[in-house]
C-alpha cells in the first residue's frame, strides 16, 4: 500500500520521537540501576510549544526596538535529566509551517547533537586513555 507523502512525512517523524522517547526511558532504568543514593531520577523529553523567552534571562540588552514581542510562541524539543536541560533545539514556527514539519526538524536537530557529543566524548576519552 502507497502512502501519502504527508503520511510517510508524519510516520518518519513519530519514528523519531519514538526512538528518543525509548533512549530517555533506558537512560532513566540505567541512571537508576546505577544510582546508590536511592534518588528517583528522572530522563525527559520535551516536545511542544511555549513562549520563545521562557527559559531567556528577563534583563535584554539591546534597544528598545530589539525587545521581542511578547505572547509569540516556539517549538522547543529538550531532553531533560532530573529537572535540567541537557539538550535543547528551539524554532519560533511561521504561519504557513506545519508544526509536525517543525517538530520533526527539531528532533531531528536533537537526535544529531546527542549523537555527535556522544562519538566527540568517546573519542577524546579514549585518545585520553592511550
Amino acid at each position: 500500500m502507497l502512502m501519502c507523502e504527508e503520511c510517510q512525512e508524519k510516520t518518519k517523524i513519530m519514528d523519531r520521537k519514538t526512538i528518543l522517547q525509548e533512549l530517555c526511558s533506558d537512560l532513566e532504568k540505567d541512571l537508576n540501576q546505577r544510582d546508590e543514593t536511592g534518588k528517583e531520577r528522572r530522563v525527559e523529553l520535551f516536545s511542544g510549544l511555549k513562549p520563545f523567552d521562557y527559559f531567556l534571562p528577563t534583563m535584554h540588552i539591546g534597544t528598545s526596538k530589539s525587545i521581542p514581542v511578547h505572547g509569540v510562541m516556539s517549538w522547543f524539543v529538550e531532553v531533560i535529566v532530573d529537572g535540567k536541560v541537557i539538550f535543547r533545539e528551539s524554532y519560533i514556527p511561521k504561519e504557513s509551517e506545519r508544526l509536525i514539519t517543525v517538530e520533526g526538524f527539531l528532533i531531528k536537530r536533537v537526535l544529531r547533537n546527542i549523537f555527535t557529543f556522544g562519538v566527540a566524548s568517546s573519542k577524546q576519552f579514549i585518545e585520553d586513555m592511550e
